[in-house]
């Protein structure tokens, strides 16, 4: 059967995971909605990401753009009042009355790899559009997941080249379109507003949410102490939101009784955990693998990377990241790298130079690239 062009395409862009992934896939809405022909309709597996993306809207015309709740079967909301499973998207998504609103759609925009489980529930003409959150380096980020989508926005030719080497992506099937979330914050054009009232250096501890790569439960607490103690540095605490997503809030509140007013700030989950507030207020990056790093690189400065499992990861095409900076597998370690980082910052500079040019693409108008190539993807699908 031809395609009915008489009536526009309809776009859904789902946000099936937490808020923070509405960062990644805000701009891209508000572009695909300005292109003609297009109908947009923003969907969400929880009310907060419903929330963010009203947060992120740039005018009016973005506000006004509809947007849809998930329903959550009454069997797994009681399952979600139990924490420790977590928002359960994978079966929210894929339940029967979710499944019809989303098969009335021409085409899924997401960042929530989770997504692709829809693949063999939806109709072979909703076409599936992974955008890949966050810049690759981890195992994780160059799964087989692709394998669930017909179209990929990519951020960087690294990731390109990996995927391609892997035969996860395939030409005409992707586009590198750069960072959409990097460009809000520089279209917004203020710097973070001042988180503590002296002038010590800023440390970022940002550890990853995945258990047998995060540095959480060995370095946290001795990093506070030292901080707290001494006023060597100040200290923010943010890891990666889905670390305490699932913990009851009697441990948030353990862990946020830790923060010592003008030295050490912990936030488990807060907009400011996501927005790029603490990684553009800081002056040194201690982490793990996350991908916040290339957040707080826009520049070369100083890292420290924490390696609490051990791990051979030198010539590990996983860790590319930590020839960045120094590699601590302690506590005491960790300190004292931190506290020598600006001094060694030389040693890593021009290395940290050469990776961002290669790693992050900084063209502006990453977010109408992106929504470009998704208009021209699903043209060319319907001939």
């Amino acid at each position: 059967m031809a395609p009915d062009k008489s009536r526009p395409v309809r776009i859904a862009v789902l946000v099936g995971a937490e808020p923070y992934q509405a960062y990644h896939v805000a701009d891209i809405a508000w572009q695909l909605a300005e292109r003609p022909g297009v109908e947009v309709h923003i969907v969400a597996t929880l009310a907060a990401s419903l929330d963010a993306m009203e947060h992120l809207a740039r005018n009016d015309r973005d506000r006004s753009i509809p947007r849809s709740l998930l329903h959550t079967p009454a069997w797994l909301a009681m399952l979600q009042r139990l924490s420790v499973l977590g928002i359960l998207k994978t079966q929210i998504m894929t339940s029967r009355r979710n499944i019809e609103l989303l098969g009335r759609f021409d085409a899924i925009v997401t960042p929530t790899d989770h997504s692709g489980k829809l693949r063999r529930a939806l109709p072979d003409n909703t076409a599936m559009i992974y955008v890949n959150h966050g810049i690759g380096g981890r195992a994780a980020s160059y799964s087989d997941k692709y394998g669930n989508f017909d179209f990929v926005v990519l951020a960087s030719r690294n990731d390109e080249r990996r995927l391609l080497e892997d035969q996860r992506i395939r030409p005409g099937h992707y586009v590198v379109a750069g960072y959409p979330k990097s460009e809000r914050n520089e279209r917004l054009g203020h710097g973070p507003p001042p988180l503590f009232d002296n002038d010590r250096p800023i440390v970022l501890f940002n550890p990853h949410s995945k258990r047998s790569l995060r540095s959480w439960e060995r370095f946290a607490q001795p990093l506070i102490a030292h901080a707290a103690r001494t006023g060597d540095f100040n200290l923010i605490v943010a890891p990666h939101v889905k670390l305490f997503h699932r913990r009851p809030r009697f441990l948030w509140r353990r862990w946020e009784l830790l923060a010592v007013p003008g030295r050490v700030i912990v936030d488990l989950g807060s907009s400011r955990s996501t927005d790029m507030t603490y990684a553009r207020a800081a002056d040194i990056y201690v982490g793990d693998v996350s991908s916040q790093l290339y957040e707080f690189l826009d520049r070369p400065k100083p890292c420290v990377f924490l390696n609490a499992h051990g791990l051979d990861w030198r010539g590990n095409r996983d860790f590319p990241n930590w020839d960045l900076g120094d590699v601590a597998t302690t506590p005491e370690q960790a300190i004292a790298a931190i506290l020598e980082a600006p001094a060694r910052h030389r040693a890593y500079s021009g290395r940290q130079e050469a990776r961002i040019q290669e790693t992050v693409d900084r063209r502006p108008g990453s977010a109408a690239r992106a929504a470009d190539a998704i208009v021209a993807f699903l043209a060319q699908r319907e001939q």
